[in-house]
């Protein structure tokens, strides 16, 4: 017994008619459970017993029996019903099945009287089933459309439009439907037209379609089967879409007589190879000595089981036709051939520009390609055809460069077996690799920018569940849908993936990176040190101002210090870390370092500079090269030859690029006090490339300030101008005073602005940097007299 609503309403093998009882029963089947006095209250409002009429009504459907449960104060129908199995089908992707239950409009010609809440419940629920039956309609449209089936694509679409119980097709339904028609002369064209012109739409105009998928790739394929000798028998394996069919196509215009399966009555496949009916596999068999007779058959599992018999019994006893058959696994019994089918490469697809960068090489998405639907279209079709599961592992894939299977199985929530077949079925079509990697990369993507928010659920539910290391890019792509518990496992990706980014010399992106990121003590201070890099010390020294006192702290707040020009508390801060051999202990001998420079004492500087060097060499190969130039250039100062001093730290950029925006800026300073000043423009040249490069904004200023002043020296005051401008507002971006007072005073200088440059020096002093401007002061004096000299 079963309840069916579509185009009227009746109980199958059964002959109750009462319309009120029976659209009860259709509302229980829909709804679910009811309690009774909302079905009373519904059905029966203006009635003066409400309760009773729906007791009179229920009474009623006794006849059926077991069709309705009443339990207590509830009521619940038992009966299973046509759309029940029609959303269950539509559900779980099988639109086809889906539409073998709709007859016609849901409870059409329904004569009962209705009161208004009911009768909009009704027409709601016949327009909801109807948009599901025309959208079902569309999927296979596009579906055979992709294929070039053109007959069968435009029946689907004209069911589509005329969808009984739908409402006129909405602009997203009319572009898709002209999709499939609109180069066509259907008779549904000008209703299209004229529906958008209600609309106000502009239909794109019409793309030629080719009439059939042209043959393309598959021509050793072809040979081998045109060179078969008779009795011999190939398989052609394949997943469904591969161009099986498309293969025997082309060989029926090579002499070959092409069958496609028929399933039902015995041998129903091999019937139209003979005048008469075939009584019998003997019959058959006979057919099939004919040596002459080339046959194609397509479709092994779909054959019935007697044609499926009598093909093995052929096999067996060499029959003298040659016999060509498609099937989508291996073989099923022993052939002298087995040519299986897979993806189309670049070479198979050259004459198509771009084709395989849009498609992967799937035939069916080239199809589309070729025929001018977007291959996503064919791809979202496909998937859906192939089922949930399928579409959802495929998008997750999709959305992965390198997929983590563990990871995604545990974000859709698989079990291992139910992800290995789904996989399995996904590689066997040609979408993926066994490792999970997308083929069809470009449509894929366009299908995730067609369904954000599914894609940007997907990266959230991968961002849980990926390791550490790979995590960071699926936390961002999810980043509008974070929650509170998701802090501490999404902050600790940041954190590791901006630590790679400094690592490989990129501390700007680093930045960039735990500025979104959850701010967590942790990545503030990491934030801080990449900030260093390129923005204002004072920045930092403000994100840092509120975090607990730890040695990391200590380091990053005496460097910001120092950087900020503000030596003495520097100083101080840096005496308050422990010295216990760490990388905390090395910023600390840094810092020293540092103010030691700041205040010419240069034995001092070495001396820390020597320590953290030393200390560094043990933890980090990169903050080893970078103290080590330093020392460098102080070593240089203190009388060593610049090429010497800088020799191991020169070698070492070999392993570390990066650090050269931080070690030429040492190596042409150094270069340039001594004097050899053709080898430190040179440097510099070198330097400047790899400031920019890797963004290094303090080495740009150097490499800048350098070159400003080359130019001063040989005369060429707009290059010196221009260069010493650039550097100016890179110290000013930095935040630094004393570069800042350097590169004004070389402007002044250049200008002879003699109130300028006194304005430079008393601010300086002003600001505890009396020592620096006694600095600027003798280099000035100094480049006076060289030029005098010259």
């Amino acid at each position: 017994m079963k309840l069916l609503t579509f185009g009227g309403v009746l109980v199958e093998g059964a002959t109750f008619r009462r319309e009120k009882p029976l659209l009860l029963l259709a509302y229980l089947c829909l709804e679910g459970p009811q309690p009774r006095r909302r079905l009373a209250s519904l059905f029966w409002p203006d009635a003066a017993n409400s309760m009773n009429s729906l007791a009179q009504n229920l009474i009623r459907l006794r006849p059926l029996t077991g069709a309705v449960l009443e339990q207590g104060t509830r009521v619940e129908a038992l009966i299973p019903s046509d759309t029940q199995a029609f959303r269950d089908h539509c559900r779980a992707a099988r639109p086809a099945d889906a539409l073998t239950l709709y007859h016609g409009a849901f409870l059409d010609g329904l004569t009962a009287d209705l009161n208004p809440d009911l009768e909009e419940w009704l027409l709601d629920t016949r327009e909801t089933l109807a948009r599901e039956a025309r959208a079902a309609h569309l999927s296979l449209a596009g579906h055979h459309h992709a294929r070039a089936d053109h007959p069968a694509a435009h029946t689907h679409a004209e069911r589509a439009y005329h969808t009984p119980g739908a409402p006129p097709c909405d602009p997203e339904d009319l572009y898709h439907l002209w999709q499939i028609l609109g180069h066509t002369d259907h008779p549904l064209i000008l209703t299209l037209r004229r529906d958008a012109s209600d609309l106000g739409l502009t239909l794109p105009a019409p793309t030629p379609t080719l009439p059939t998928t042209p043959l393309i790739g598959r021509t050793a394929e072809l040979a081998a089967l045109s060179a078969l000798p008779p009795g011999q028998i190939a398989w052609i394996s394949g997943p469904p879409g591969i161009g099986k069919t498309a293969l025997l196509s082309a060989l029926a215009g090579h002499g070959w007589r092409v069958l496609p399966a028929r399933s039902g009555l015995p041998l129903a496949t091999l019937e139209p190879l003979s005048a008469h009916p075939l009584g019998s596999a003997a019959d058959a068999l006979n057919l099939l000595r004919d040596t002459r007779l080339k046959l194609a058959l397509d479709d092994w599992e779909d054959m019935d089981d007697t044609t499926r018999a009598t093909l093995t019994l052929a096999v067996r006893q060499h029959p003298g036709a040659t016999i060509a058959i498609t099937a989508r696994q291996p073989p099923a019994l022993p052939t002298h051939h087995h040519i299986p089918l897979h993806s189309l490469t670049e070479h198979d697809l050259q004459g198509h520009p771009g084709a395989h960068a849009a498609t992967g090489g799937h035939p069916t998405l080239l199809a589309s390609y070729l025929n001018g639907t977007p291959p996503y279209r064919t791809l979202d079709a496909h998937l859906t055809l192939l089922g949930p599961d399928h579409r959802r592992l495929f998008l997750a894939l999709a959305t992965q460069d390198t997929p983590n299977l563990g990871a995604t199985r545990a974000a859709l929530n698989l079990t291992p077996a139910t992800l290995a077949a789904t996989l399995d079925t996904l590689t066997r079509e040609g979408l993926t690799t066994s490792g999970g990697r997308v083929r069809a990369s470009t449509p894929a993507q366009q299908l995730l920018n067609t369904h954000p928010l599914d894609a940007t659920l997907t990266h959230l539910h991968l961002a849980r569940h990926h390791p550490m290391d790979t995590a960071w890019p699926h936390w961002l792509a999810a980043r509008d849908l974070w929650e509170l518990e998701d802090t501490p496992k999404c902050a600790a990706a940041a954190h590791w993936h901006a630590d790679q980014e400094m690592k490989r010399g990129y501390p700007a992106r680093a930045a960039r990176t735990l500025e979104v990121a959850p701010q967590t003590d942790e990545v503030r201070v990491l934030r801080g040190w990449a900030m260093l890099k390129g923005h204002n010390p004072n920045d930092v020294l403000h994100l840092i101002a509120d975090l607990p006192e730890t040695p990391e702290l200590l380091a990053l707040w005496a460097t910001a210090l120092a950087h900020a020009s503000r030596s003495d508390e520097a100083e101080v801060i840096a005496n308050r870390i422990p010295r216990n051999a760490t990388p905390t202990h090395a910023h600390a001998e840094n810092v020293l370092g540092y103010v030691a420079r700041q205040r010419e004492d240069y034995d001092t500087a070495r001396r820390h500079y020597r320590a953290a060097a030393s200390l560094w060499k043990m933890y980090d190969e990169r903050e080893w090269i970078e103290v080590a130039a330093v020392l460098a250039g102080v070593r240089s100062i203190l009388g060593a030859d610049p090429t010497m001093a800088f020799s191991e730290v020169l070698h070492a950029l070999a392993e570390v690029p990066s650090a050269a925006s931080t070690v030429y800026p040492n190596y042409v300073h150094a270069l340039k006090q001594a004097g050899h000043l053709d080898a430190a423009e040179q440097a510099a040249q070198i330097g400047l490339h790899f400031a920019r490069l890797y963004n290094d904004l303090s080495g740009e200023m150097s490499i800048r300030n350098s070159l400003g002043v080359f130019a001063h020296l040989s005369g060429n005051m707009r290059v010196a101008a221009d260069e010493y401008r650039i550097a100016l507002n890179l110290a000013r971006e930095c935040g630094s005073l004393r570069a800042v007072g350097m590169i004004a005073a070389n402007l002044a200088e250049l200008s002879g602005n003699v109130e300028e440059f006194k304005d430079v020096i008393d601010l300086l002093r002003d600001t505890d940097n009396g020592a620096h401007a006694e600095k600027i002061i003798r280099n000035i004096r100094n480049r006076v007299i060289s030029l005098a000299i010259s």
